[in-house]
């Protein structure tokens, strides 16, 4: 990997999107107008070749050069402020207010995370863990209702439930020494989270939670019997911008072929390429090429054969799509608890998982989710083919069936600080009613992890 090349790839890419006056002419997620720069930068960035700090600044260097070079200019010769236009005068002030130009992302709600990759490996403080999977039932006047907690932990930054997704409020909590806590929900976009406040001693046995006054409690063990899951670590490196196409193929296999437009894969493609991120002979972007064409987007545009060999999880997905059934009851959450070693940075904790059942206008969506608690990790930017942080390895599930299922990102939970982040994670397609056990492989730069998780389905 040259990071030199790869920086130069992106201020060519910059000079040429100037010179052709294409900036305007695409859009990305958030509203901000791109060209190409905005499709390949995010990849470079995630895979580990451009530094986020210098792949920000050339970003505001090209909405500088937008600003001054708009229409109305009255100086081309001096272009200072007082002869830009209105438009490009209020542009430049919120450069320099923002010189990086990514306000709204996912990183401003980050602002203690240094911008370098890699990040140095992070100080292991002292988590608790706790698998939960409890459904308690909720009477709201004649309305009753369920409440699912999947896990609970304590970390660095304060003690908390995860949960599915809802509008709870008034809980309040009591352990096992008499004292009480009060919970206030922080909402997710598939999961939420219930903090507790004040944090608890870490040596508390049981908690007993109340939904409402007069409402029985329902008891919280915080001491059950955990069973340690099956780890087994390979050491084989992997190649950035390989494990970068494997997530790519992983969106284009969960939202199907209209999560690209046009040429969009091959751009990404070549820019690896020209960036050194990818070696000429690597054989991921012709697989890429043949799961586009598979999946009807023949004009993916990579330059590279389509190979008729794919991956074992996207060969299974393709020929083995999931037959129509009855879903997974929702409100049902897998108590599983699994830490897998340290990867490139990363430590990452398996909370559990909950069916859910999204409802949309028009149909309804049953969905398996996934928590996890990351930390050594920064949070990306707002990419639509992005993991959310990073370093986070390519995640792939097997089921006890011999049925392969990837993950795409549904959210991350608020955190009080950069510590850690808690990351919910949809398996697709959802896994079956009562699944025994899953495998989780997890492939990062430096190894592949699998682990064998037993379900406990409540």
């Amino acid at each position: 990997m040259n990071r030199e090349r790869a920086e130069t790839y992106l201020r060519q890419l910059a000079e040429a999107e100037l010179r052709a006056r294409t900036w305007p002419a695409a859009r990305i997620p958030g509203g901000q107008k791109a060209g190409r720069l905005a499709l390949v930068e995010p990849a470079l960035v995630a895979a580990g070749a451009v530094d986020a700090g210098a792949a920000d600044q050339i970003r505001a260097d090209l909405q500088l050069a937008v600003a001054v070079r708009q229409p109305g200019q009255q100086n081309q010769a001096s272009p200072g402020q007082r002869g830009l236009p209105p438009d490009a005068r209020k542009q430049l002030a919120q450069l320099m207010h923002n010189p990086s130009g990514r306000a709204g992302t996912v990183a401003s709600y980050f602002p203690g995370l240094a911008a370098a990759y890699p990040r140095p490996a992070p100080h292991r403080a002292p988590w608790r863990v706790v698998p939960v999977g409890q459904v308690i039932p909720i009477r709201d006047g004649d309305v009753r209702r369920e409440l699912l907690l999947v896990a609970y932990l304590q970390s660095a930054d304060g003690a908390r439930f995860t949960m599915a997704d809802g509008r709870f409020h008034g809980l309040t909590a009591v352990d096992d020494h008499g004292a009480s806590y009060q919970i206030e929900l922080r909402g997710g976009h598939s999961a939420a989270l219930l903090l507790l406040r004040p944090d608890p001693p870490r040596h508390i046995r049981w908690l007993d939670l109340t939904t409402a006054p007069g409402e029985p409690a329902t008891r919280i063990d915080l001491d059950p019997q955990i069973p340690a899951p099956d780890i087994t670590v390979t050491r084989n490196a992997r190649n950035p911008g390989e494990l970068l196409l494997d997530v790519i193929a992983a969106r284009i296999l969960c939202a199907g072929a209209a999560s690209f437009i046009a040429d969009e894969p091959g751009r990404i493609v070549a820019a690896l390429h020209a960036s050194g991120v990818l070696p000429p002979a690597s054989p991921v972007p012709g697989q890429l090429a043949g799961l586009c064409t598979r999946m009807g987007n023949p004009g993916h545009g990579i330059t590279a054969p389509p190979a008729a060999d794919l991956p074992e999880p996207w060969q299974h997905m393709l020929t083995h799509p999931r037959l129509p059934q009855a879903g997974p009851a929702p409100g049902i959450a897998a108590a599983a608890i699994a830490e897998l070693p340290e990867l490139d940075g990363a430590r990452i904790t398996i909370l559990g998982l909950h069916h859910a059942t999204i409802v949309g206008r028009y149909n309804s969506v049953t969905q398996t989710i996934v928590h996890m608690l990351v930390s050594g990790a920064t949070p990306e930017d707002d990419w639509t083919f992005g993991r959310v942080v990073r370093p986070l390895p390519a995640l792939w599930v097997r089921d006890s069936s011999g049925r392969w299922h990837a993950t795409q990102t549904q959210g991350v939970g608020p955190s009080p600080s950069s510590r850690e982040v808690i990351v919910w994670l949809a398996i697709v397609p959802p896994l079956d009613s009562g699944t025994p056990w899953i495998d989780v492989v997890a492939t990062g730069r430096s190894a592949e992890v699998r682990i064998r998780l037993p379900l406990c389905w409540k």
